[in-house]
C-alpha cells in the first residue's frame, strides 16, 4: 500500500511541476498551447478529486485504483510534456 501512495505522490508532484511551469509559459504562448491546456486542466482537476481518497484508501482496493490512477497520471504526464515541447 505504501508504494502505491509513493509512486502516486511521486507522479502528483512531477505533474504539479509540469503544470506550473508550463501554465506561465502557456500564458504569454500561443493559441494552440492555451487550448491544449485547458483541455488538460479538466483531466488535472478530475485526478485530483481521485488522487485524494486513493491516497488515504488501504488494501487491494486501493491497489487496483492505485493502478488506474497512475496511468491517468501517465497521460496526464505527456499530455503536459508534449505542451512544454510546443513551446
Amino acid at each position: 500500500m505504501e508504494d502505491v501512495k509513493k509512486v502516486l505522490a511521486e507522479k502528483k508532484a512531477q505533474i504539479e511541476q509540469l503544470r506550473d511551469e508550463i501554465a506561465l509559459k502557456a500564458h504569454l504562448g500561443k493559441a494552440e498551447v492555451k487550448t491544449e491546456l485547458e483541455r488538460l486542466e479538466k483531466d488535472w482537476n478530475s485526478f485530483v478529486v481521485k488522487y485524494k481518497p486513493v491516497a488515504k484508501e488501504a488494501g487491494e482496493t486501493a491497489k487496483k485504483t492505485g493502478t488506474a490512477l497512475g496511468a491517468a497520471a501517465d497521460e496526464l504526464k505527456a499530455g503536459y510534456e508534449r505542451i512544454r515541447k510546443m513551446m
